[in-house]
């Protein structure tokens, strides 16, 4: 037979992700990084030298499919013409099969009647194109599918001993699974690291577009030029930090996250509280700043720190809750309460007040030794709030640097993923000043928001007897430091 010659050659990032020992990949980040060819090459490839080998390419929408994988200069259709003309492969709106037994099968769940049909039909190799755009409950049904047995593995070529079965994600850093990727792979663990979850090997490899030869960063830039500067960022530099959600592009990691570490003990502490059960709860811990430094840091006076967060969801499902008893959450709240700090207020919204004839949430968790007290739940104001909050005031007039006045400390995940990615309300009557209603986001926001629209209370740090009178002797006593008063003529 003659020589038959297909260009399924592929770039050195896209080689990385192809022969990494990593069975449970996320290939992604810029656009135009060469995702979704690499995903062709990569299944063709694979097929043509693992006979019977069964592979499922998942979009969202089965119109992309076609689109993006089967028709183009770069599709099935081109890549496979030698074979095509051979009758050794054939290419339909169902997938692709091979001489040898091989096949990609293509599936979309852009309803739940696909996603059913998925269901119990095993796969040697996942591949998920776009994958933020799917929600982390199909994700995880599909991956539950991906098997492949011992014999097959042992009939496998040498370069491929102990990469199969295998899953790959392909994706840019927007969409409503952002958050699902970006905790369980980009930072779960450093770029390029490897750990076993669940029985594959997850690793995430970044893709940017000066990694493709064939792309032209210049005019990606200006085809995202349209965007706002928060999605063109990430579309452009492949950053999973930033703000996609539109609803407070003021979000700045290095601006609002801090450190953990100690709270001083003479700063105020409260609450905020979010009840769910079938949904998730969540309970942040709040101490307020009297205009001191933490870790080097300076929080100006009055500023929120979000020093604790219980996020209380499925261990497998951070969108479900643990329908936990009220009891047991009360409980929980105060376990991760300092001793001292006890009978700190809990603000919350109307729900845990709701009296349907018997003894209400608050009433238990009363009796349970958290008080709980009604939060201003004011939506339009509270999101003001919060975004006064995040962009922060100036301390020296003469510079233009705005200092927040709400901080998250680095261990509180949840609040770091969902604030950002919170959407505009859909509604054009509403989505100047509202937020939408977006899943498990939407409890850690409002849990946040109430914050926000506390009276918040200052403390400063008590001054030791010797030492006041050490300080008294050595200055002279005036009647504006007698009286308290300010340069302005204003008591303190």
């Amino acid at each position: 037979m003659k020589e038959v010659v297909l260009d399924l050659s592929m770039h050195p990032r896209q080689l990385e992700a192809y022969y990494t020992q990593g069975t449970e990949l996320l290939f992604g980040g810029a656009s135009e990084g060469g995702k979704s060819a690499f995903l062709r090459r990569a299944l063709c490839r694979w097929c043509i030298e693992i006979p019977n080998l069964s592979c499922t390419l998942i979009r969202k929408k089965f119109d992309d499919i076609i689109l993006n994988h089967v028709e183009g200069d770069d599709g099935f259709r081109v890549l496979l013409a030698p074979l095509i003309a051979l009758k050794m492969v054939s290419v339909t709106e169902n997938g692709v099969k091979f001489w040898n037994g091989s096949h990609i099968a293509f599936k979309h769940c852009q309803d739940e009647r696909q996603f059913s049909s998925a269901q119990g039909v095993g796969t040697h190799v996942l591949a998920i194109d776009e994958a933020t755009q799917i929600s982390p409950r199909m994700i995880k049904a599909f991956r539950g599918w991906v098997r492949m047995s011992e014999e097959m593995q042992a009939t496998l070529p040498p370069q491929y001993k102990g990469m199969f079965p295998r899953i790959i994600y392909t994706a840019n850093p927007i969409g409503p699974s952002l958050g699902y990727f970006r905790r369980e792979f980009v930072k779960a663990r450093p770029q390029r690291a490897m750990q076993e979850v669940d029985g594959f090997i997850r690793q995430y490899i970044p893709s940017r577009i000066a990694d493709n030869p064939s792309a032209n960063a210049t005019a990606q830039r200006g085809r995202l030029a349209a965007f706002d500067a928060a999605t063109a960022t990430a579309l452009i530099e492949g950053d999973w930090d930033a703000p996609l959600g539109d609803m407070f592009p003021e979000w700045d990691e290095r601006r609002h996250v801090i450190p953990d570490s100690p709270i001083p003990s003479h700063w105020y502490r409260f609450r905020t509280y979010d009840w769910g059960t079938a949904d998730p709860a969540v309970c942040y811990f709040w101490a307020v700043s009297p205009g001191e430094t933490l870790r080097g840091k300076y929080i100006p006076r009055g500023a929120l720190v979000c020093y604790r967060e219980w996020y209380i969801c499925a261990d497998d499902d951070p969108s479900k809750g643990r329908r936990m008893r009220n009891e047991d959450m009360a409980s929980g709240i105060l376990s991760r309460t300092e001793p001292e700090f006890q009978r700190q207020p809990t603000l919350t919204d109307k729900y845990p007040f709701v009296d349907g004839g018997g003894e209400t949430i608050a009433n238990v968790f009363m009796r349970n030794g958290v008080v709980l007290t009604l939060g201003d739940c004011s939506r339009v104001p509270g999101w003001s709030q919060l975004r006064s909050r995040l962009i922060g005031i100036e301390i020296d007039s003469n510079s233009p640097i705005r200092h927040p006045m709400i901080y998250f400390m680095e261990s509180c995940i949840y609040a770091r993923e969902y604030l950002p990615a919170l959407p505009r309300h859909p509604s054009e009557e509403k989505k100047r000043e509202d937020a939408a209603e977006h899943g498990e986001a939407t409890h850690a926001s409002d849990a946040i928001r109430l914050a926000c629209m506390a009276f918040t209370v200052i403390k400063d740090a008590t001054i030791p007897m010797q030492e006041r009178i050490e300080q008294e002797y050595k200055t002279k006593p005036t009647i504006q430091k007698i009286l308290r008063i300010n340069g302005d003529g204003y008591f303190n």
